[in-house]
């Protein structure tokens, strides 16, 4: 066993889970407010080790929360494969355009005139201001009067019938019904499933040959970079999800990988990297406690395309690697080219996929994993329904339920912690929208349940440590409000809130 990644100790483990992500966070605002002042080169795509570091000194550690960004983002504006399919099909005929401007309107970044240079309180803060008011970023409804408030669930019979409308082919039927529910749904305001209907039910028009279709979120830029740091930051605050996806994945990973002196991390969501900092930095404490060097890390990200966020990502882990005496290569690789990783001689290998990978590239994945000849392939289901199997309306309603739920945690959590409007808005324009999208448009693609796919090809469930299971139950008496479970279910370590699912990390091997 290598010594520098032993378990340690329940305490130790604790201690150090809870203070390792602050410098990360911190460095990727000092890089976000560089690339403000001068202009943010996107690199081209390579197969191979990006070259798009920047060089900052390490900064002191602080105590910002825990922070692990998940994310399922639109592929034009995000690296995540997961989101690949969440763009509008190309190719669709023209339609007669729908009775309202489903137009987003463009974001303000500039404070307004009366406000004096002293009310920020602090050089990004202006970013976010435009954020306070809820539709911004949602079509231009003031034209029109809607009608009185219904009931919290009057909207979601309409919007199923829409989903199966889509699902038959019935195009002129989802249009009328969309149609009324854009005038009942203008906004994203009111109780949390009426807050997720009004994102389903755009995803859904994203579907049809219309002009002008909704979009999950704006172009990225450096400012919607900033906010999206801040909406990840504030969802690890309002509630225990991130956290808990991030540390269930890591300690598996130290257990499973712990007789390695060179590891290679293959991850099919990189988002913006926060997790492996975590993982960085107990390889690093382990090392540093048995006195010897840390074995060398390497990253392979597979990615729809190397973007500003790719490369945000990829120089703040080699930026934080190097502050805490870590020896990390970060290297991107395209989805359509799996075939194209670099396998070492001598490296433990190891992959990280979510469900929504199945939909996308298939079993094609699964190949790549045995020929990789991975210790342990994690699974890690942070959208809640992306296994489920059924017709597109049955799992459509499923993930209108599940983001329902994740809205409701993240509204408790900010009313038990007085977080305010303002940071429930943030997370669910930057992080819940465009995954919203993403996920109603994998729903789309047939496939069985991946759990099935793993097995026939030659995959078992490998045991998660009741260790990592008692960590994981302590990491939730940190959350804000209470009703949080950790338990067992078919070899998964699962998440749920009030009796509903949210969360799972699952283990496997090859046979």
């Amino acid at each position: 066993m290598h010594p520098s990644i032993r378990p340690s100790s329940s305490y130790k483990f604790r201690y150090h889970y809870l203070i390792i992500l602050p410098l990360y966070f911190s460095n990727l605002f000092q890089i976000l407010s560089i690339k403000l002042l001068f202009p943010m080169k996107i690199p081209k795509t390579s197969g191979g080790d990006s070259q798009t570091a920047l060089h900052h000194p390490p900064k002191p550690l602080d105590s910002s929360p825990l922070y692990e960004p998940t994310s399922v983002l639109d592929p034009h504006i995000t690296s995540s494969p997961s989101a690949a399919a969440a763009a509008p099909a190309g190719g669709l005929c023209a339609a007669p355009s729908l009775p309202w401007d489903p137009t987003p309107f463009p974001l303000s970044i500039t404070p307004s005139a009366n406000a004096a240079s002293d009310d920020w309180p602090d050089p990004l803060s202006f970013l976010l201001a435009d954020m306070d008011d809820p539709c911004s970023f949602f079509p231009d409804l003031s034209h029109t009067t809607p009608p009185p408030p219904e009931a919290d669930g009057s909207h979601i019979d309409p919007l199923i019938r829409a989903a199966h409308a889509i699902e038959i082919g019935d195009l002129n039927s989802s249009l009328s019904i969309l149609a009324r529910l854009n005038f009942l749904l203008p906004c994203s305001t009111g109780a949390p499933l009426h807050r997720a209907a009004f994102h389903f039910k755009d995803a859904l028009l994203s579907f049809l040959p219309i002009p002008d279709r909704p979009i999950p979120e704006p172009p990225l830029s450096a400012i919607e970079l900033v906010r999206r740091i801040a909406a990840h930051k504030a969802f690890s605050d309002l509630s225990p999800i991130p956290q808990f996806t991030s540390f269930t994945a890591n300690q598996t990973l130290l257990e499973y990988l712990e007789t390695a002196s060179s590891l290679h991390l293959i991850d099919f969501d990189l988002g913006l990297g926060g997790q492996w900092s975590s993982f960085a930095h107990d390889l690093a404490a382990r090392s540093r406690a048995a006195r010897l060097p840390p074995p060398p890390l390497r990253i392979t990200a597979i990615v729809s395309d190397e973007t500003a966020e790719t490369a945000l990502a990829a120089d703040n882990l080699r930026d934080f690697a190097r502050g805490i005496g870590l020896r990390l290569t970060v290297e991107f690789v395209r989805l359509n080219a799996i075939g194209g990783v670099r396998l070492a001689a001598g490296e433990a290998v190891a992959v990280v996929l979510t469900p929504t990978i199945f939909r996308l590239i298939g079993v094609s994945v699964l190949r790549f994993v045995r020929r990789a000849a991975a210790r342990v392939v994690l699974v890690v289901d942070g959208e809640g329904y992306c296994g489920s199997v059924g017709s597109f309306s049955r799992r459509f309603a499923s993930g209108l339920e599940y983001f329902a739920a994740v809205m409701e945690v993240v509204e408790a959590g900010a009313a038990a912690v007085g977080a305010g409007e303002e940071a429930v808005r943030r997370i669910e324009r930057a992080l819940f929208r465009p995954r919203i999208f993403a996920a109603v448009a994998t729903a789309a693609a047939s496939m069985g349940d991946w759990k099935e796919l793993m097995a026939s090809a030659g995959m078992v469930v490998a045991e998660v440590s009741e260790f990592t299971e008692s960590q994981a139950e302590w990491l939730l008496r940190r959350a804000p409000v209470e009703g949080f479970h950790v338990a067992r279910k078919e070899g998964a370590l699962v998440l749920s809130w009030k009796g509903r699912e949210l969360s799972s990390t699952s283990a496997w091997r090859c046979r």
